[in-house]
């Protein structure tokens, strides 16, 4: 008699849930690398905006139009970055919410792995005890058979 669990299905249910919490969990953080790339890409010409604006006022001359211009672009990314930020911050509640309901989903699983190992060790001990007294009842046959010759 081979051992079967009762409740496979809600534990196979279970880690497919795990497993989409698990997907939606990696979705979300690629989204916050995604986004983290894009502040860090801003931040990385704001930079560069300020290195032009530096090479023009050493320049010097009739480059007031390009000066007027990193500075309206410096200003205007500045407020992209401020805007940037707070999609990071909402990405990263998604990104905490998300390893909640994961931790739930494995919580779950782990619940129903731990009860299905139970259950296959009482199951295992009771085959013990069941094989042990088929052997038993052979060993009182062959006795009994033996002195009856």
């Amino acid at each position: 008699m081979k051992f079967k669990f009762p409740l496979q299905k809600v534990m196979d249910h279970r880690k497919t849930n795990q497993n989409l919490a698990q997907k939606d969990f990696q979705e979300a953080t690629l989204q916050l690398t995604e986004q983290q790339n894009i502040l860090a890409k801003m931040h990385e010409d704001e930079h560069l905006a300020h290195i032009q604006s530096g090479k023009f006022t050493q320049q010097g001359g009739d480059l007031g139009a390009n000066l007027v211009q990193i500075h309206d672009f410096l200003i205007g990314q500045k407020v992209r970055i401020s805007q940037q930020k707070m999609k990071i911050v909402e990405v990263e509640k998604l990104v905490e919410s998300k390893r909640e309901i994961l931790r739930l989903a494995s919580q779950d699983y782990k619940i129903m792995e731990k009860m299905r190992e139970n259950k296959f060790e009482v199951y295992r001990a009771e085959r013990i005890l069941q094989d042990q007294k088929e052997m038993d009842e052979q060993s009182i046959l062959r006795f009994k058979n033996v002195k009856e010759v």
